[in-house]
């Protein structure tokens, strides 16, 4: 009888301990559910507050893409409404979610090639096809770099082809794996020294287009 209870007692306090713990697992998944909701939410507010400014102000938000390294400016669809190609131009769509981010980003290769990571792939080249892959597009050009700068952020993500992808999305110094905002940021930030995610934390499509170190060259679908 006192081996049965010994055995009852044990047996209750595994069960009280499984009870706690998973009550305690339960109410995490909660607040990050809800940290998650929140974060969405903000990106969302953010991509509709930077539509507006390009629609009140398109002249302004939309500007020419700098010159090249012979001096000539490269059209982009403020003046000619020609989509850009130039090495390392910085892609960005609102459409889609990938876990708690919003969009997607990538950077131009070469006018038919662009490096992007995607979940089921980690990084690789894609099809530089985003005017007809999505509906939305914001091309973007930092501040400060030349061309030449520029190519080489491109190469910096063309050389992590086959890397996983990042789901660790507050992870961002790391390079044993990217998520696509991500690697547009550790290019430019290692290439160039330009830190694109200003305000830390994870580094969302959007934070990509508002940075003061970029400016935007190109939009479709706003």
């Amino acid at each position: 009888m006192r081996k049965f209870k010994y055995i009852s007692s044990i047996l209750t306090l595994g069960v009280c301990l499984s009870c706690s713990t998973n009550i305690a697992f339960a109410q995490e998944l909660k607040v990050n559910e809800k940290v998650d909701k929140t974060f969405i939410s903000q990106q969302l507010a953010e991509f509709e507050r930077l539509d507006k400014q390009i629609k009140e102000n398109r002249s302004k938000m939309v500007l020419p893409d700098k010159a090249s390294d012979n001096g000539t400016k490269i059209p982009t669809l403020a003046s000619t409404g020609s989509y850009p190609t130039r090495k390392g131009v910085i892609l960005v769509t609102k459409d889609g979610k990938f876990g708690s981010l919003v969009g997607h980003a990538g950077i131009v290769y070469n006018s038919s090639t662009t490096v992007e990571s995607f979940p089921d792939g980690g990084v690789a080249t894609y099809s530089n096809t985003w005017n007809t892959r999505y509906n939305t597009v914001y091309g973007a050009t930092t501040s400060g770099t030349d061309s030449t700068q520029d190519a080489s952020a491109a190469d910096y993500a063309y050389g992590y082809r086959g890397t996983a992808y990042n789901w660790n999305f507050l992870d961002i110094e790391t390079t044993a794996r990217f998520y696509c905002s991500q690697l547009v940021y550790k290019a430019y930030k290692t290439k160039t020294g330009l830190n694109l995610n200003q305000g830390g934390g994870i580094v969302s499509p959007i934070d990509l287009i508002q940075s003061s170190n970029t400016y935007t060259i190109y939009t479709q679908g706003i």
